[in-house]
């Protein structure tokens, strides 16, 4: 398997760099749940992506591969958590998503081919819509979009809304709010997100993790990006495909 993702690799990979930065998780408490450390190759919206999930004593439990694209507002994924056992691979085409799920060890997979609704957001896309549409959100148009939850094979309409600007970190921002655009929204838990004026790279986020706890759930936490992306040697990117995954580690508060 490694070998067929290495191969993977685009032909240019040499040539294009290699950017590294890093997100570090708290839950309410204040503790660190877990660090995610994000390759990519080149700065485009559809570069090329991977995410390693790391432990506070950071050793690698999770790891979620985006292949290049021309359309980065909805790509697909690969994602395997050692830790729970959720292993995730979501396939994009023009007009359907394929997606075979397993929330976790004990579970059974879940295969499924859904359509792919206009306007659609995948996973880490939500990020790249956000950037594209970044004029009319602070122009106080709401932006509303289908947003795929792989675990139930079905897209939810979510709406963005802009919340005004904000000071972070003595950075200008700007801050965001996301819920579900039904009339149920205001009962489901909303995520909040800081975009830095300069850049418009994402700063924080706010709302329910993407992984599992060890109790098994979906802990909401608090992700802050402090610095921006740098130049890394390109040897890493295989260095961090080639580490191999912990099966146990505290990633939520007890």
């Amino acid at each position: 398997m490694r070998t067929l993702l290495l191969l993977w690799l685009p032909f240019t990979a040499a040539a294009t760099p290699l950017l590294r930065t890093e997100g570090v998780a708290t839950t309410a408490s204040g503790v660190v749940a877990y660090r995610e450390v994000h390759w990519q190759r080149g700065a485009s919206e559809g570069a090329q992506r991977l995410v390693q999930y790391l432990c506070p004593d950071g050793q690698p439990f999770a790891r979620k591969q985006m292949p290049a694209t021309a359309s980065a507002q909805a790509r697909g994924y690969t994602l395997e958590d050692r830790r729970s056992g959720q292993l995730a691979q979501v396939q994009v085409t023009d007009s359907a998503v394929g997606i075979d799920w397993k929330e976790d060890e004990s579970a059974k997979r879940q295969v499924n081919r859904i359509t792919l609704p206009a306007s659609a957001v995948v996973d880490a896309g939500f990020d790249a819509a956000v950037r594209a549409r970044w004029n009319d959100l602070l122009g106080g148009k709401a932006l509303s979009l289908p947003f795929l939850v792989p675990g139930r094979a079905r897209f939810y309409p979510v709406s963005v809304v802009h919340q005004g600007p904000a000071r972070w970190q003595g950075q200008s921002a700007q801050s965001f709010e996301v819920r579900l655009d039904t009339w149920y929204g205001g009962l489901a838990p909303r995520l909040s997100l800081v975009y830095a004026d300069s850049d418009r790279r994402l700063l924080e986020f706010r709302g329910t993790s993407n992984l599992r706890d060890e109790g098994g759930k979906y802990p909401s936490v608090t992700v802050r990006f402090a610095a921006p992306a740098k130049e890394q040697p390109a040897d890493r990117w295989q260095a961090a495909l080639a580490a191999p995954l912990v099966g146990r580690c505290s990633v939520s508060a007890p």
